[in-house]
């Protein structure tokens, strides 16, 4: 091939990489434009700051400080800000937070966030609206605990017990059954500022409508209840569940001296999982005449059952280890004291 015939493919090399030095400095352009919008921001963001910080700290005092204009785009660093201020004070101080967003118009600002498409605005109004407390919002903030993201059914959740402490359980309790993906210990904790009466009676009333996976997710529920209406729960379900997996959850909440008959009652039952939850639980509020119950678990014949039923005699409510050591020998099972002398080991209990 000559030279005249190799051209055309010389000047398409050229026209190539022509055309990718023109894209590699477009692109160089762009990260330099944006880097500098970003400077930008974050200069702005720390002038909005600057600015709002002294007059909310004011207000949150009991002062009466003059309220510079809030620039639409300045609005999400001031909500920002207004929010963590809510979430380090309570009582007056977040009345006082409250006072200030009333008179900047907030309200009107956060519901036009929870139409938006970003999930930052949505959170954000989701929860200016919790902290501001009206009746009003609380219908519109409760359509947002079925979002499919699930930190923004949280903030709902959070936002509607801060409306309505009574009203909320019944909104946010059948969700958390049907729900396997909401992380109950988060739930947990939002619900522990709800109404504890309207918390304990939805419970109540929700329990005959749930499978046994479901109880057992949303057992651990019960340690934010009130001690009584906790014992109340747990003692129901241990005296008419017939699932192991219910019977085993609901052993695990036991704390009270007043649940130690089933208990008992529970150290012999067919699968181990229950006798080694209730061997744990007779650990934590056995009486002295449980002792006996547990001796003879020394001998059950899985492994976790001896450890728990050991552990339980090791912990000081049933006697000395010289003692522990005399139950486990009077067995006559060399199992159970081994079992009883690695426990003791792990205790560091002396002779």
């Amino acid at each position: 091939m000559g030279s005249a015939g190799a051209e055309p493919f010389v000047q398409l090399a050229w026209t190539v990489a022509a055309i990718a030095l023109g894209a590699t400095a477009a692109l160089a352009l762009r990260v330099v434009v944006l880097r500098r919008a970003g400077l930008a921001q974050a200069r702005r963001r720390e002038e909005v700051l600057t600015r709002w910080r002294p007059v909310l700290f004011e207000g949150m005092l009991g002062g009466h400080p003059k309220l510079p204009p809030l620039p639409r785009r300045d609005e999400d660093t001031f909500l920002l800000l207004w929010n963590q201020l809510q979430d380090a004070v309570r009582g007056e101080g977040r009345a006082r937070l409250g006072a200030v967003a009333e008179a900047l118009g907030l309200r009107d600002v956060a519901r036009a966030r929870l139409g938006r498409s970003d999930a930052l605005g949505r959170l954000l109004g989701l929860r200016t609206l919790g902290f501001l407390g009206l009746p009003a919002d609380y219908e519109e903030v409760a359509r947002a605990l079925d979002d499919r993201k699930v930190y923004l059914s949280l903030a709902a959740a959070r936002a509607l017990v801060f409306i309505d402490p009574r009203s909320a359980p019944g909104d946010v309790l059948p969700r958390l059954a049907m729900r396997p993906e909401w992380p109950v210990a988060l739930f947990a904790t939002v619900l522990a500022a709800a109404d504890p009466g309207e918390l304990a009676a939805r419970f109540r009333s929700l329990e005959p409508q749930l499978s046994p996976e479901q109880l057992v997710r949303l057992l651990p529920l019960v340690s934010v209840l009130e001690p009584r209406a906790g014992e109340v729960i747990v003692g129901s379900l241990l005296e008419g569940s017939g699932d192991a997996e219910v019977l085993a959850a609901a052993l695990k909440r036991v704390r009270s001296p007043a649940l130690a008959a089933p208990a008992r009652r529970l150290a012999r039952h067919e699968a181990w999982s229950v006798r080694t939850q209730a061997a744990s639980a007779l650990g934590r509020i056995g009486a002295p005449e449980d002792r006996e119950v547990l001796a003879s678990m020394l001998a059950d014949r899985q492994w976790w059952v001896r450890y728990r039923a050991a552990q339980a005699l090791a912990s000081g409510r049933f006697g000395e280890p010289s003692e522990v050591r005399a139950l486990a020998a009077a067995l006559g099972d060399r199992f159970a004291r081994d079992m009883v002398e690695q426990v003791l080991a792990e205790e560091g209990a002396a002779a």
